[in-house]
């Protein structure tokens, strides 16, 4: 007993804590309580985080299309994908007749290209400035640490006033977007084949490696929904399609549109009015009943004895001290009454009682001619409501089968076409065949996959010549013929972003080229590189995460910004851009109401694209950041 009385004076003096078997030191209860707290700490920002995520999830796939959310419903109910599937094959006839894939292609152009210049002009200067001494450097350094600090529109203003002065071809403007399209195609259809290639030779070190018969019919597979992909993109955008499918099924949305306007806004208006006659019957029935209780008052008074005190409890009995005795009027009537029983004695005191009963009967009528119009018009309105009900459903019934009907008639166009796109499979195919044979037959002169590498440089010419004539007839057919403002090109924009991150560009590169070691070019230079070879071989590798950060930034800045491109590209409509047409969905320049279930939905496409690009580029953004602007 003596040994755990001391044990336990020894514990009270260290601190410890002693719970079953556990012991708790001082210092081992200070790492549990801040591990709580850390704990709670971070599941807090978690939430933070995720939960707007979860939030415009659950709007882009509720079906209601609330169009004003108020209610936090996570999981919606009867959850589905109609806005991602309207938002991929319909137009966004709301301001501009233009599919995604358009708006995409012109989103892609302004931030690729917005990087692209960024990169080759910040470079160029970046490296200059770390590795030359020339006169100017330290002012031109200090120019754009000042730049900087100042907002975008500081360096974009300059140049909408210089882009408005210059004019070019409209032929020329779209020459770069349409062939930009087309490059991109190109591109994809040559990874597509050097992934081919590559799975076409074993790999002992790859867990995959399929046989040639394998890679053969998965090509020809591909080739095949390549094929009926590039029938439908060229049926989506021929004049039939728009006048056979576009333009009937926009009407029909046009009038389905307003009939839910129209029924949305005698929504409002019902609830309003019935508030309002609610409101006009219980002023009504206050004041009947205030008028009957002034005839009884008039009638006590009348016999009352003491006329005096009769008015003096009265009064005092209905006087609460408050803004509302003004609107009393049986009180007004017996002040009314002690007044002109004080000025002119009795007879004209109960004079005034009965006066006051007129008055208050009279406005009673008034009150109750009130709210008989004001319950009118509340039914009224209901009538009408329910006729607007009748017109929505016969709307929606109508879009719903005419729309059916004409996306029927689309359907069965493309099935009609199918036995064309076989064809062409089976052509391209053949034609495959047919090189496979001529690069065997004269593999004696020169090497199969030399042939082969020529052949898909050729494919890839081809597809870049075609389909950028196609995109340039297109985009021509769109904008007209003549001459326009650099200002409203997208290659006008693309150089005003660039432009605007120009002084980021060169500030963070010039400060990782600055800790890149001399030696190396030094090095480099003695072996016989060159200065060109020397920057792209040696300078470029080395500042991948530097090139990182400013291409990702550079493609953010060109993706979402619209601010600015609303400016620039005013009236030209064709060049308008995804984050452009997500400010129409936001009400920015739609119709009220705003559809918050493709607005969210969209929202997530658009930031598809820069998820891709952090998650591609992350394992050089943390040495970017890190490193970059060390030196200065």
């Amino acid at each position: 007993m003596a040994n755990t009385t001391l044990e336990l004076a020894r514990a009270r003096t260290s601190g410890d804590l002693q719970i079953g078997g556990f012991k708790l030191t001082r210092r081992t209860r200070g790492i549990v309580i801040r591990q709580i707290f850390l704990q709670l700490f971070l599941l807090f920002m978690v939430v933070i985080v995720v939960f707007p995520v979860l939030w415009i999830i659950s709007m882009a796939t509720d079906p209601r299309g609330v169009t004003r959310p108020t209610d936090l419903v996570l999981i919606p109910a009867n959850a589905n994908l109609d806005a991602f599937t309207r938002l991929l094959t319909e137009p966004f006839t709301n301001v501009l007749p233009l599919y995604f894939g358009e708006l995409m292609m012109n989103s892609l152009f302004i931030a690729l290209g917005t990087s692209l210049f960024t990169v080759i002009l910040g470079s160029s200067a970046a490296y200059a400035f770390s590795r030359f001494r020339f006169i100017g450097r330290q002012a031109g350094m200090l120019g754009f640490i000042i730049l900087l600090l100042l907002p975008t529109t500081g360096v974009v203003i300059p140049l909408y006033v210089l882009f408005s002065s210059l004019s070019v071809s409209s032929t020329v403007a779209a020459l770069p977007p349409a062939f930009f399209a087309s490059g991109l195609i190109a591109i994809f259809v040559y990874l597509v084949f050097s992934l081919v290639k590559n799975f076409g030779k074993r790999n002992p070190d790859r867990s995959f490696n399929p046989s040639p018969q394998v890679v053969a019919a998965a090509t020809a597979l591909l080739a095949l929904v390549a094929i009926f992909l590039a029938f439908f993109v060229m049926f989506q955008r021929s004049p039939l399609y728009r006048n056979l499918i576009d333009v009937p099924v926009s009407e029909l949305r046009e009038t389905y549109t307003v009939a839910q306007d129209d029924y949305n806004q005698r929504v409002g208006s019902v609830a309003q009015r019935e508030q309002t006659a609610v409101r006009r019957e219980d002023r009504a029935a206050a004041a009947e009943a205030a008028a009957a209780e002034m005839v009884t008052l008039n009638e006590n008074g009348q016999a009352a004895t003491d006329l005096a005190a009769f008015l003096t409890t009265e009064i005092s009995a209905r006087q609460t001290g408050t803004d509302e005795d003004e609107d009393n009027l049986v009180l007004q009537a017996l002040i009314a009454a002690q007044t002109a029983l004080n000025d002119s004695g009795v007879d004209a005191a109960r004079a005034a009682l009965a006066e006051g009963v007129t008055t208050v009967q009279a406005e009673a009528v008034d009150v109750r001619d009130g709210a008989t119009s004001a319950r009118a018009n509340a039914e009224e309105a209901k009538a009408n409501l329910a006729t607007a009900e009748q017109t929505l459903i016969a709307a929606r019934d109508a879009y719903l089968a005419d729309a059916a009907s004409i996306y029927a008639l689309r359907d069965s166009a493309l099935v009609a076409v199918l036995p064309y796109v076989l064809l062409a499979w089976g052509a391209a195919l053949a034609a495959a065949a047919v090189l496979w044979g001529i690069t065997r037959a004269l593999r004696g002169r020169i090497e199969p996959r030399t042939a082969i590498n020529i052949l898909a440089w050729a494919v890839c010419l081809g597809i870049l010549l075609g389909l950028g004539l196609d995109a340039l007839q297109y985009r021509i057919a769109q904008s007209g013929t003549g001459m326009q403002t650099l200002r409203t090109t997208l290659l006008g924009l693309a150089l005003a972003f660039a432009s605007g991150g120009l002084p980021f560009a060169i500030w963070n590169l010039k400060g990782y080229f600055d800790t890149i070691p001399k030696e190396l070019e030094e090095a480099a230079l003695i072996d016989g590189a060159g200065l060109i070879g020397t920057f792209f071989r040696i300078m470029i590798p080395l500042a991948l995460p530097a090139f990182a950060i400013v291409i990702l930034f550079s493609f953010m800045n060109g993706w979402t910004e619209f601010i600015l491109s609303w400016v620039f590209l005013t009236g030209a409509t064709e060049n308008y851009t995804l984050a452009m047409a997500l400010a129409t969905l936001a009400n920015g320049a739609n119709t009220a109401p705003p559809d918050m279930q493709k607005f969210a939905a969209m929202a997530i496409l658009i930031s598809i694209p820069i998820l891709a690009l952090f998650f591609g580029f992350q394992r050089w953004i943390v040495g970017g950041l890190a490193i970059g602007g060390v030196k200065g």
